[in-house]
């Protein structure tokens, strides 16, 4: 019957501490799964890009994708930046369990001890009778030994117990644990700010890469249709004996030079447009629209007026933040470890119960702190690391934004330039038809000329679509596009 009972309070102690750590861990699920191709966009993306749910609605009903739809799909259909964002979610793990290391700890302890067969003293009179008893009565739980010779403190006894732990000191390097890990979660959501800002500029690239294709594709058709016509009329001409067969011959050339041209575009324009569809995660071949935005114009000032926009000078500002709390951590490991710890038992048949809490105070003091100062060593280089790199960044972002301004400047110039030379070519060619029809000139001439504009139409596309392209490089680079949700003023970062 005792043993029946015994049984019963094990099963029913086994069974609440099964409980207690399903509801524990029921209460600390992880943040939800970022699910690709979904048709949703989860809030910890649109908190890093901005983009929503509404916005990807709008993009998949489109037959035609703009830049901004090519980045909303990209952001819910590829791993890029939900591979940053679970970066994020560690760290904001590593915070919580931080926090838990200054809190008391609530833990069960079973302690069980059994004598080994021929290590023990040999039983007496007594002994022989108790074992006869219990064999008797069938209780053979009774025979299974419950102490041993060694003197033990209550704390680590045979039977069941509460043990409530209270960190001191271990406290303080939770802390320390706890600020670095915070500063380290911001680090991470700020470099999945500047990916996102990274992955707009590679989509912008292929973007205009496929405009300029399409134009230059519909150019090399038009071309192809020119020197056909060019090697024609230059047939004719030479069958009356008006032109030499080199002139034949060059025309020919250059229609097999078109014809090269043409389909080497073509070839191009398929792999940018695989590329681009492999970028945001599409499956099949898509169709863009025209770029149709209007970009203003940026006030021309000191590049490091725009560091404070840019996600990786705030980053590594985070780094530094995370070596230093890394630091005082481990300075405290130069300081003596005090916890206290209280011990309730539980009630044990057969034996008096023990009504007393026992309050233990433990104190570890490190005599040989040899690792200790490797550890503050290796934090001490880290910091200065980490402000190295910091440096390192900063100067790396003010020569971005500087290259950035200076080819957006240079295309401007040069839209401008080509833009006169492509008026210039329209007008000769209007002056050679109208020659033409007067017999002025011959059609050798206004085929040679339509060629010319051709050539400086193909040029003024290029230089525009470049521009365009420069422009959206340096919105980038000062943290101007895309439209990232801004941080609070505390994240900004300090001038050196």
């Amino acid at each position: 019957m005792n043993v029946s009972r015994s049984k019963t309070k094990i099963f029913l102690k086994f069974h609440f501490i099964v409980f207690l750590f399903s509801l524990i861990f029921q209460t600390c699920s992880s943040s939800p799964e970022v699910k690709l191709s979904d048709g949703v966009v989860e809030e910890s993306l649109k908190k890093i890009t901005g983009v929503t749910t509404k916005d990807l609605e709008k993009a998949l009903g489109k037959e035609a994708l703009s830049l901004d739809d090519l980045f909303v799909l990209a952001v819910e259909r590829t791993e890029r930046i939900a591979l940053k964002e679970e970066a994020t979610n560690q760290a904001l793990a590593g915070k919580d369990r931080a926090f838990a290391g200054f809190l008391p700890t609530l833990s069960y302890v079973y302690n069980k001890f059994y004598s080994i067969p021929g290590h023990t003293n040999e039983p007496s009179l007594i002994d022989n009778y108790k074992t006869y008893q219990a064999v008797e009565s069938g209780n053979y739980l009774s025979l299974v030994p419950t102490t041993t010779t060694s003197s033990l403190p209550p704390t680590v006894g045979a039977g069941s117990r509460l043990l409530l732990s209270f960190p001191i000191t271990g406290g303080l390097t939770a802390y320390q644990d706890y600020k670095a890990y915070r500063s380290l979660a911001d680090q991470r959501r700020m470099e999945a700010k500047f990916e996102a800002g990274r992955m707009y500029l590679e989509l912008a690239q292929g973007y205009f890469n496929v405009l300029q294709l399409e134009e230059s594709l519909k150019y090399a058709k038009e071309a192809l249709e020119v020197n056909a016509e060019s090697v024609k009329e230059r047939k004719r001409l030479y069958s009356l004996g008006r032109i030499m067969r080199s002139e034949l011959l060059n025309a020919e050339t250059s229609l097999a030079n078109a014809q090269a041209v043409l389909e080497d575009t073509q070839f191009q324009l398929e792999q940018v447009k695989i590329t681009l569809s492999t970028m945001i995660g599409a499956e099949s071949k898509i169709k863009l629209a025209s770029f149709s935005e209007n970009l203003d114009s940026i006030n021309s000032g000191k590049a490091d007026e725009f560091l404070a926009k840019r996600y990786d000078v705030i980053s590594t500002e985070k780094s530094i933040e995370v070596a230093k709390a890394n630091e005082s951590k481990a300075m405290f490991g130069f300081a003596p470890n005090v916890a206290v710890n209280t011990y309730y038992t539980f009630p044990t048949a057969g034996q008096a119960r023990n009504k007393d809490v026992v309050a233990q105070l433990a104190i570890t003091m490190p005599l040989t702190p040899l690792t200790q100062i490797a550890d503050l060593q290796a934090a001490e280089s880290a910091t200065k690391q980490a402000k190295l790199t910091a440096s390192q960044t900063r100067r790396a972002a003010i020569q971005e934004i500087q290259n950035a301004t200076q080819s957006l400047q240079n295309s401007e110039k040069m839209y401008s330039i080509y833009e006169k030379a492509y008026q210039y070519a329209k007008d000769t060619l209007a002056s050679q038809e109208s020659g033409y029809r007067i017999g002025r000139t011959s059609w050798v001439d206004v085929i040679a000329t339509r060629l010319s504009t051709l050539n400086a139409e193909i040029t003024f596309k290029k230089v525009h679509y470049q521009r365009l392209l420069n422009r959206i490089a340096l919105g980038v680079a000062i943290g101007e596009i895309p439209r990232i949700p801004e941080e609070k003023a505390e994240f900004k970062t300090q001038s050196n």
